[in-house]
């Protein structure tokens, strides 16, 4: 089947070892041809940190890996893709809030995105609400928990679920969206595949408020959970952001 380029929306990542400025737009051209493509719709920081280049694609890092790359080079390496017409728009992921109120008057090209996990153990409403009055769309990667998360066992969505008959990973969802967020569900299981296409619910204010109540904070991707040198990224209250 042939789809007219103009019809897909392809995003992809500048990865931690390639913070670097002058490695930017290698990273990129890697990325576009092995994609067999002449531009990315979003181009966006996979993290607020970096580490030295020679560690490559791995999550196999040390905190003697990690290198202070200021996150303005990189992004300043990322809007010139953009005067080059490689990229359409860039965005970020992962980054909070005490960092963009930082970055933002400095970017000569705004981000469009910030890729974030949310679900209903991981809300965010503070800074969904920032980047919403700041003109960035909110983009839930793992919208539905995932990995070691149980999140579709909550009681609370597995009773809002049966009393719209439907399942808690459509609850969720809809609350998400709900929020204005996109989500990017993911799974190999085709009925969830399905399932999570359907047509959205449409929740009550109380369903929402209920959804909202949930006190429980768990993360999938937590750096900061083996180096305290990246606990700035989900804990700012702890520290700040080395480089900006």
């Amino acid at each position: 089947v042939q789809v007219p380029r103009e019809e897909l929306f392809i995003v992809s990542k500048i990865y931690e070892h390639n913070h670097r400025p002058e490695l930017v737009e290698g990273a990129l051209d890697h990325i576009l041809d092995e994609l067999q493509l002449d531009y990315l719709d979003v181009l966006l920081m996979h993290w607020p940190f970096a580490v030295k280049p020679e560690i490559g694609f791995t999550k196999n890092y040390g905190a003697e890996d990690i290198e202070n790359v200021p996150i303005m080079d990189t992004w300043k390496a990322m809007e010139a893709l953009v005067d080059k017409g490689k990229v359409r728009a860039i965005g970020v992921s992962n980054f909070n809030k005490p960092i963009l109120e930082k970055m933002l008057p400095q970017c000569r090209i705004l981000p469009v995105t910030n890729q974030i996990e949310i679900h209903p153990y991981c809300q965010e409403h503070e800074l969904v609400e920032f980047c919403k009055n700041n003109n960035i769309v909110v983009t839930a990667y793992c919208p539905l928990g995932g990995y070691d998360l149980n999140v579709m066992d909550d009681e609370i969505l597995k009773r809002i679920a049966d009393a719209h008959s439907c399942t808690p990973a459509q609850v969720t969802l809809s609350w998400e969206r709900a929020r204005g967020i996109v989500v990017i569900p993911k799974s190999s299981n085709p009925l969830r595949l399905k399932q999570n296409l359907k047509e959205f619910v449409e929740l009550t204010p109380d369903e929402m408020r209920m959804i909202n109540s949930i006190q429980r904070l768990e993360r999938n991707c937590d750096p900061g959970r083996n180096f305290k040198e990246l606990r700035w990224i989900f804990y700012p209250e702890e520290a700040e952001c080395p480089v900006i």
